[in-house]
């Protein structure tokens, strides 16, 4: 019980920014005494627990929870149905990570999470940015700069070439690629990109040897996706047939050749690809099926579908994430009651 309440301590304590030298100061101890605390040397007084509970913002129950993989839990919880994380929730899994981080067991893991903790902290940011420049261009509305915030915070489309091309990430694939050649996810980044950019001689040569380490349906992807942009559409389609016809059991094939006839405005037949997607997905489940059906649905004015959709996602999160709460579902809560306003 000592080690659990140590290290319960000491992760409330960081979570809250606070030093030992504060926290002891808060409750009329020494310095020393809380890093006994810390440490498992010795166990705070039960008539200070409810004043420590207090300081910390958490329960006295909470401070004898389990141990690393509780707060693991909670905080890829917290990444993942958290739009805006609070100032405390974010410097709490910020500094319980940095700290995984320095552990070998935990250190694999604690940085992923950490990656994905900053990025979803850039995301809020620039929703944000998204909120001020909606209120600038009321304000200003022929403001270049102004529309360039908006469209920047919700990934819009710019024609300079030299903002948008992805020189920058593709040299950090090719050398990626140099220093781990069976990796094969690293040549898939590095062929999106190419792609994105009409570097088509190169995708060519870097999904040859994607396809030289393991043949598996992206091989025929990547080539319907090069074709199209180098070719057009005509070209990519035999490509995407023969594709569906040697995977057609796996689901993501269905899910990216959808994902090609949404891009191109086929939505019918993009609804009916991310429905076999869906019906192929096994549990751990992923909302991006549904919520592509959702928002296409919305495009196309169906509303009763887009409904239908919409709680798949809920349902999916609930029942293989155990999410229940946060601003992910409230998000989609009210894009349902949105969706039932305008029928009725």
């Amino acid at each position: 019980m000592q080690n659990n309440i140590a290290k319960q301590i000491r992760t409330h304590r960081l979570r809250c920014n606070l030093t030992q030298e504060k926290l002891a100061a808060a409750l009329n101890v020494t310095s020393q005494a809380v890093s006994k605390w810390e440490n498992g040397l010795s166990y705070p007084d039960i008539s200070i627990l409810p004043e420590l509970s207090a300081i910390l913002g958490t329960t006295i129950d909470a401070l004898f929870e389990s141990g690393t993989e509780t707060h693991l839990k909670r905080i890829d919880k917290m990444i993942y149905s958290e739009v805006k994380l609070s100032k405390e929730d974010f410097e709490y899994a910020e500094n319980f990570l940095k700290e995984g981080c320095l552990k070998l067991d935990t250190k694999k893991r604690c940085l992923t999470m950490l990656g994905n903790l900053y990025n979803q902290r850039a995301l809020a940011y620039r929703e944000k940015a998204v909120e001020i420049a909606k209120i600038a261009l009321e304000v200003e509305p022929e403001n270049h700069e102004n529309h360039a915030i908006l469209c920047e915070g919700m990934d819009g489309t710019f024609l300079d070439w030299c903002i948008t091309n992805h020189s920058r990430v593709i040299d950090y694939y090719k050398d990626y690629t140099k220093k781990h050649p069976s990796d094969r996810a690293g040549y898939m980044w590095l062929i999106d990109n190419l792609v994105a950019d009409g570097r088509f001689a190169e995708a060519n040569e870097a999904l040859e040897k994607l396809r030289s380490i393991k043949e598996t349906y992206h091989y025929l992807l990547y080539k319907a996706y090069i074709a199209q942009y180098e070719f057009g559409w005509e070209a990519a389609e035999p490509y995407l047939q023969e594709m569906i016809e040697m995977y057609g059991n796996d689901e993501h094939a269905w899910n990216e050749r959808a994902s090609l006839y949404a891009k191109r405005g086929q939505f019918d037949k993009a609804i009916a690809d991310f429905e076999m997607a869906a019906g192929l997905e096994q549990s751990p489940r992923y909302v991006d099926n549904y919520l592509s059906i959702a928002q296409i649905a919305t495009i196309c004015g169906d509303k009763k579908k887009a409904i239908e959709a919409y709680r798949k996602v809920i349902e999916i999160y609930r029942e293989d994430w155990e999410t229940d709460e946060g601003e992910v579902i409230r998000e989609y809560l009210q894009k349902i009651a949105d969706l039932q306003k305008e029928q009725e």
